[in-house]
């Protein structure tokens, strides 16, 4: 049987290494893990799969095999089941079986995630940053390796990250045949993409995609590659592509059902569309990134949307929002990230506030002026009620008026 991780502290030769397709058999018969994991990357019931994750780690043989426990782990990061995980970890901790060096060095690995995942983007380097030196066995190092450059880069490390990409001689890594390169390279992509890479980034993402990545769906550039693959083919200039990456990562993550996945589909959907669907994209991404927590995603997102706000003439809303991804910057530690939400809260002063409506405001205070409730209006426009609360309080403050009874009985003409 494959393992995922190595057992001993040697390094193999990459000829030794194993094809990634053979890792998705499962560990033992009725292997709830393998279970979990397979149900979850279906992307039809969210539940289950975590049901299946939480008894695959409480119970027996699952708990006691090392590769049963990282599938389960799997399934409980990519759905974000924080909580549950942490418990888990401190009762599994050192109870693994005698799988060798592994098995104490796959609790701070996962620790770490847990870390990036809440915020912490700090603890999460300095957790990673004692897996990714020599001595370290191969797989965990790869692992480490992976998510510290995803890690820094979503701190604003950017030339650290590709410092340590050369260091550990990240294209030779990439480059070999093994059950870790789908992780490599989207953490290369990753890299590549800070960088404004777009076409070698664009590659990398693509062949991620291509290959089989059962064991590393728990690394967010794997699991996110579609949507990075859009943020670099819109970088290439390749905008039908991007379009359609962007609509793939909408489509998986809405089968998935996890809050946080799509709340990042939308947002990448709103980076590649125009002004008027980017405003009504963002303001559902905010709300459900804000739902699930998300912290590292939604001080990016708050800070694209505060352009968007700010490009169609809405100064106040933009200042809430930059605000609001100023504070989230300053909590994750990224300062890269702090001085463009500065250079953005400096051109809101300068901005004249647009009063004519835009077209989707125009129809939407229509609608509203003619009598239907707000989830008819989102039935008849195909938006979100939030999305055209969000349209009716710009009409209302455009207009200078208290709300919907006073526009429906104004005399403004939306015909």
């Amino acid at each position: 049987m494959t393992q995922l991780f190595d057992h001993t502290h040697s390094v193999e030769a990459p000829g030794n290494e194993v094809p990634q397709e053979a890792l998705a058999v499962p560990a033992h018969p009725n292997c709830l893990a393998t279970e979990a994991m397979a149900v979850g990357l279906q992307g039809t019931d969210r539940n289950l799969a975590t049901q299946l994750a939480d008894r695959a780690l409480a119970a027996s043989p699952c708990k006691d095999d090392l590769r049963c426990v990282w599938r389960a782990v799997s399934v409980l990061l990519i759905a974000r089941a924080l909580s549950a995980l942490d418990a888990h970890c401190t009762r599994l901790a050192g109870r693994t079986g005698p799988a060798g060096p592994a098995t104490d060095l796959v609790w701070p690995l996962v620790r770490a995630q847990l870390a990036r995942l809440a915020g912490d983007l700090k603890g999460a380097r300095d957790m990673l940053q004692g897996l990714v030196g020599p001595g370290v066995p191969r797989s965990i190092r790869h692992i480490a390796l992976a998510w510290q450059l995803e890690t820094l880069v979503r701190a604003g490390e950017v030339e650290d990250a590709a410092l340590l990409a050369k260091l550990s001689d990240l294209d030779g890594l990439a480059g070999r045949s093994s059950a870790h390169r789908p992780l490599l390279l989207a953490a290369r992509g990753t890299v590549r993409l800070a960088e404004a890479r777009h076409q070698e980034a664009l590659a990398d993402f693509l062949a991620c995609g291509e290959t089989h990545a059962f064991e590393h769906m728990a690394s967010q550039a794997v699991l996110h590659w579609r949507a990075l693959a859009a943020f670099a083919a819109a970088g290439c200039g390749r905008p039908d592509l991007a379009h359609s990456l962007a609509e793939g990562e909408h489509e998986a993550a809405k089968h998935c059902g996890a809050p946080a996945g799509v709340g990042y589909a939308l947002y990448v959907k709103a980076m590649v569309s125009g002004q008027d669907q980017k405003v009504a994209l963002l303001t559902d991404a905010v709300q459900l990134l804000d739902v699930a927590g998300a912290r590292v995603e939604l001080a990016t997102v708050c800070l694209e949307f505060g352009r968007a706000l700010l490009a169609g003439g809405e100064p106040g809303p933009a200042a809430t929002q930059l605000t609001r991804a100023a504070e989230l910057a300053g909590e994750i530690g990224n300062r890269r990230l702090i001085a463009e939400i500065a250079l953005e809260q400096g051109k809101v002063h300068d901005a004249p506030p647009r009063k004519s409506l835009s077209p989707q405001e125009h129809r939407i205070a229509g609608l509203a002026r003619a009598g239907l409730s707000n989830k008819e209006i989102a039935a008849k426009t195909g938006l979100t009620v939030r999305t055209v609360e969000f349209h009716l309080s710009g009409v209302y403050r455009k207009l200078h008026l208290s709300g919907r009874r006073e526009l429906v009985s104004s005399g403004l003409d939306f015909s």
